[in-house]
């Protein structure tokens, strides 16, 4: 199988280089220094526009092969994946990056004679929106994820020097029935924790479980008695903050301020929301001060600019706001970011280039979630109708760096148990490190 990328740009190297190594990836571009980042990679490059007809004729489009259009234009991507789809072979599949709310409600597919034909459109801002205010809505947890229609949660917690768990092996963590741990971060390396793995200060873990044993074990675990955010402060009202701000405004007893840096701005977010809009520079003290916001349970920075959200979170981290989730716009500075202290630092693209890594590998899994900026993911996965009578979830042991999080079907929602008997038609929540995803996905085709 080829992909080949129309366009150059950030999320375009993403693909090269995660894909070059499996793959022939051909990327199309014109711009001798957008190139640049290329050279160093294993990947053929075609010289061109990836909507002109000249440039894909003469890649000879195949049925076989993946075409993604992910340059930092909206337009050109639609056109590239509309020409793709005309010149090439019936059967080629092409997905379509926009960061437009319009373009993505025009142009995804809705049925399979859809006069467009762009088989997969992709928003990136909107899945780090839906991200942001999942994790925003609880106090001390770092990432959330909800599955099976809310009856199976997924959260991620820091271990504080001060936690009943430090020192604690996962059997004697006191986890409820229908809860496991399912991740353990430790010095930036993500591992399957086992039952005599011990729980350190300064690491992370994910549990998944069913949503009351979970809520409950997370309150007295981690919570500290403080069950809801009151407060949350929005910094940045472009397309990220206003959806971001539209999650939250209708949630009971949540008090939502904006601030952006552009007036005219301003009264458009007005229009558009129930909430306090504020003309201001969220880096600017004497406004943070002058407006309180020292007394958020939470602060989200998603402005366009790296400088601008770093700074603000640091101010607001001396403030004593209790959880700072901050965009990242260049992955590179992630660690960075994460190296001063901010709480969630969350890259618009990762979710979204894991996703078309997963329909590329295997069409019949999909990536649910993706953790630690993409060293681990939630994977579903449908097991197969030939799949051998009496096996249990525990030989999934045998894909080191894997566990099943969860059993959905129309019979059952749950987090099993070991000796929990899989079925064909079950759909597994398994969470997978980045080197066991492949391995996953192997042993249920």
């Amino acid at each position: 199988m080829r992909i080949v990328i129309g366009g150059g740009g950030e999320i375009s190297l993403q693909f090269a280089r995660e894909l070059s190594a499996d793959y022939d990836v051909v990327v199309i571009e014109d711009d001798p220094e957008i190139l640049r980042p290329f050279e160093a990679l294993d990947v053929q490059i075609a010289r061109g526009k990836p909507t002109h007809i000249a440039t894909l004729q003469g890649l000879e489009l195949s049925a076989r092969d993946k075409f993604v259009a992910c340059s930092d234009s909206d337009e050109q991507n639609i056109l590239a994946c509309m020409a793709a789809k005309r010149l090439g072979e019936e059967g080629l599949f092409t997905f379509c990056f926009v960061s437009k709310e319009e373009y993505y409600k025009s142009f995804r597919r809705e049925t399979d004679d859809d006069i467009f034909d762009i088989d997969k459109v992709i928003w990136p801002q909107q899945r780090l929106a839906n991200e942001i205010a999942l994790i925003a809505r609880e106090p001390e947890a770092i990432d959330v994820e909800h599955f099976a229609g809310g009856k199976i949660d997924l959260m991620e917690y820091r271990i504080d020097e001060d936690s009943s768990l430090v020192g604690k092996r996962v059997t004697e963590a006191g986890l409820p029935k229908r809860v496991l741990a399912v991740a353990l971060i430790s010095n930036g390396r993500v591992s399957i924790p086992r039952a005599d793995t011990l729980f350190d200060p300064g690491d992370k873990v994910i549990f998944m479980g069913e949503h009351e044993p979970l809520t409950k074990f997370a309150r007295s675990v981690f919570q500290k008695g403080k069950t809801k955010v009151n407060t949350v402060t929005v910094i940045g009202g472009g397309t990220v903050g206003v959806m971001v701000a539209k999650e939250l405004q209708h949630d009971k007893g949540v008090e939502l301020k904006l601030i952006e840096v552009d007036q005219e701005r301003c009264g458009e977010i007005a229009s558009e929301l129930d909430c306090m809009v504020l003309y201001g520079n969220g880096s600017d003290l004497s406004l943070l001060r002058e407006e309180e916001i020292a007394k958020s349970d939470v602060l989200v920075s998603v402005t366009s600019d790296d400088e601008k959200n770093l700074l603000g979170s640091l101010l607001a981290k001396q403030m004593g706001i209790p959880k700072i989730i901050t965009r990242v716009n260049n992955p590179t500075n992630i660690g960075l970011f994460e190296g001063v202290g901010i709480d969630v630092a969350i890259n618009a693209l990762s979710t979204a280039v894991d996703v078309v890594q997963t329909m590329l590998r295997a069409p019949k899994a999909s990536i649910l979630a993706t953790l630690e900026q993409g060293k681990a993911a939630v994977i579903e996965i449908e097991v197969p109708e030939d799949w051998p009578v009496g096996k249990k979830v525990k030989d999934l042991d045998k894909v080191p760096g894997a566990i099943v999080g969860a059993v959905v079907s129309e019979k059952r929602k749950i987090v099993p148990h070991g000796d929990d008997l899989l079925e064909p038609g079950d759909h597994l929540l398994v969470v997978a490190t980045k080197d066991a995803k492949k391995k996953v996905e192997k042993y249920f085709g």
